[in-house]
């Protein structure tokens, strides 16, 4: 077909260099947003749970390196289980060195956003004094704390405390109560604690523990620790 050469069509112009090289950033950019959206949105929805139980699952396996990585990671974003595994295998020198000041450190970080096996664990540092000196006052507050949030081996610890008065005046009432409430929370060992501390009271102050025990309980009923997860090993 012909065309009169006034209506001939014209051929495409060809983008000059500036124009392609506008058009290739665009595109550079606009991939990359894309790919660092993706990114996002899986970090924020999907990946730190998985990375918590992979890395728990390394522990149990005892891939202490894999493990250490991986929490730290968390750690670092603040979340109080990866920061209680971190102070755990920092002070025993699993997959890291071992280091004291630093775990317990780590572990008061946990136990400020209510890891319960944090608490325990201040607790008895400070009750034994064998990692720093004994400081009996920051054992009972992390026991307490332990405690009311359903840990039954620092209510046992607590009522230990109470019994020989240690870091305290020595209260049977007090170590009834608290042997009592680990012995309903499911601790062996404190069954003989509590049949101790009741057979020395008299029969009002045993009313009186028995009554103290009770209280305990529901208290710890209304506390509800944010996270009480640990224990794979």
């Amino acid at each position: 077909m012909q065309f009169p050469e006034s209506k001939q069509p014209k051929p495409p112009q060809t983008p000059g260099p500036q124009v392609l090289r506008y058009l290739a950033y665009a595109f550079i950019g606009l991939l990359i947003g894309l790919v660092a959206q993706e990114f996002r949105w899986r970090g924020s929805i999907k990946v730190p749970q998985g990375q918590l139980e992979q890395a728990e699952k390394e522990l149990q396996g005892n891939d202490y390196p894999s493990a250490v990585t991986l929490f730290e990671k968390l750690a670092d974003k603040n979340n109080p289980l990866a920061q209680y595994w971190v102070a755990h295998m920092t002070e025993l020198g699993l997959g890291v060195p071992r280091d004291p000041s630093k775990a317990i450190e780590l572990y008061k970080k946990a136990a400020e956003q209510d890891v319960s096996p944090a608490e325990l664990r201040l607790g008895e540092i400070y009750l034994n004094g064998n990692l720093v000196p004994p400081d009996f006052a920051q054992a009972k507050s992390y026991l307490e704390k332990a405690a009311y949030h359903g840990d039954s081996r620092a209510a046992m610890l607590l009522g230990q405390m109470y019994r020989a008065g240690i870091g305290m005046p020595a209260d049977q009432t007090e170590a009834y109560a608290w042997s009592e409430v680990a012995n309903i929370e499911g601790n062996v060992f404190a069954k003989r604690e509590r049949d101790a501390s009741f057979h020395d009271l008299s029969e009002a102050d045993q009313n009186s523990a028995i009554a103290r025990a009770h209280e305990i309980l529901k208290g710890i009923k209304t506390e509800q620790p944010s996270t009480k997860r640990p224990k794979p090993n």
